[in-house]
């Protein structure tokens, strides 16, 4: 027992540390973000991204980004803590409906920090998008749903072949989040970090604080 919970320490301090590092990072580029319209690698990286020629692939990417949009989003974050909710899942649907506040933090982030986006005599621009840049708001709420999803579906999905096939799909969307935002060119990867970034510190504590809920209630 005194193993375990040594373990157990150990296991929080490290991800504390982990959580404070990043933590500070974010605040870094964030404060970075709010004097420089660019970073030096972004537009290298933009380009790249955006020359990738393989097949399908622009099309996958403007289907994440459909799950971005606004009301798209509110709609699935609603459903979805529905269903969880119908199959009484009842803290698992908390955690989907708290995918809202990487969303709502992020747009009182980029009032604060005003980055223009870019701009389309530096990259291509092929989609419209309002408001200011860092960090992406597509990007956060994307893998802030997805991202919960992957760590909740254990919960009321018990057939393995068919949750791993979900959860895989979770992975390739948040992981295609941030790029797809860059593909169209309205944000530069620096502000798709910040979405990533932004999503992590938010949601990692509650992630902890469940799945501490489900040992003690497993344990008793």
């Amino acid at each position: 027992m005194q193993t375990r919970v040594s373990a157990t320490r150990r296991r929080l301090i490290w991800g504390s540390g982990l959580w404070l590092a990043l933590a500070l990072l974010f605040v870094v580029l964030a404060v970075l973000a709010a004097f420089y319209d660019r970073f030096p690698a972004d537009e290298g990286i933009a380009r790249a991204i955006q020359n990738i020629d393989v097949p399908a692939f622009g099309g996958f990417l403007a289907f994440v980004n459909f799950l971005g949009d606004a009301w798209i989003s509110v709609a699935l974050v609603l459903s979805l803590t529905v269903a969880f909710g119908l199959v009484r899942a009842g803290s698992e649907a908390v955690l989907v409906f708290l995918a809202f506040v990487p969303q709502g933090t992020n747009v009182v982030l980029k009032g604060l920090v005003e980055r223009p986006r870019p701009s389309p005599e530096l990259v291509e621009v092929t989609s419209h998008a309002s408001g200011f840049s860092f960090a992406s708001g597509h990007t956060a709420v994307t893998a802030a749903l997805f991202g919960l999803l992957f760590f909740l579906l254990p919960a009321v999905i018990p057939w393995r072949p068919l949750r791993w096939t979900l959860q895989a799909g979770c992975v390739l969307i948040v992981l295609a989040a941030g790029p797809a935002r860059v593909y169209v060119g309205v944000h530069w990867p620096s502000d798709v970090l910040g979405g990533y970034l932004l999503t992590f510190l938010l949601l990692a504590p509650l992630l902890l604080a469940y799945h501490a809920l489900r040992a003690n209630s497993s344990s008793r």
